[in-house]
């Protein structure tokens, strides 16, 4: 692998999942609804972008969330109740991803690229992983999200500072789970992989930095 190359990978699918498995049971139970408004009502823009860009902090983002749901559900209280549940949630690891970062620290800038919050770091820290990325480039900070352009301009420029160098977007492999995401970052220039698995995305870096 060359020396030169740097890899920046999404958080969220990528590096850690989620399962939703008792918010669905506890909104059938209680509300008689799918886990799916949750999702549908956090992540609707501008709702959710506001949050992802640096306009809500994630406490208000949430306060604002649970006040949504429980206005179009049977149980106002319950559904705050699964909100700040679902909210506490911060994923679980995906143990085969971090094996294949630790594999390329050891020669290799990675970097973390994510459409985060306020409490990003947080997260991240409470996972332990923070000190297994160069930096971790958030659209909260960036103020923009992916997939804008100019969001992989403004964390291309991050990863430029924090390395003290010019990098040619070539030598960039990004890897996400949404394709809207992938496409972006092709058209500005980076390598870009969708993340299905951590086998098929080594195989893939393995081909395109030995290529």
């Amino acid at each position: 692998m060359a020396a030169s190359q740097v890899f920046v990978f999404d958080i969220d699918g990528v590096i850690r999942s989620f399962r939703p498995a008792r918010m669905a049971a506890r909104l059938d139970a209680e509300l008689g609804v799918t886990v799916g408004i949750i999702e549908e009502t956090a992540f609707a823009d501008p709702f959710g972008r506001d949050l992802v860009e640096g306009r809500m902090t994630r406490a208000e983002w949430v306060a604002e969330l649970s006040e949504r749901i429980a206005q179009n559900t049977r149980d106002a209280d319950a559904a705050r109740s699964i909100v700040s549940e679902w909210a506490a949630d911060i994923g679980q690891l995906i143990p085969e991803t971090l094996e294949l970062i630790d594999e390329l620290r050891q020669q290799h800038p990675v970097f973390a690229f994510t459409n985060g919050t306020d409490c990003t770091l947080r997260e991240l820290t409470e996972h332990g992983i923070v000190d297994r990325f160069h930096r971790v480039l958030n659209s909260f900070e960036l103020g923009i999200a992916k997939p804008e352009l100019d969001s992989y301009s403004r964390a291309h420029a991050q990863i430029e500072q924090t390395l003290g160098r010019d990098v040619p977007a070539a030598s960039v492999h990004f890897t996400d789970d949404r394709a809207d995401n992938i496409q972006a970052a092709a058209q500005f220039g980076w390598q870009a992989v969708q993340f299905t698995d951590a086998a098929t995305l080594r195989a893939s870096l393995a081909s395109a930095v030995t290529s």
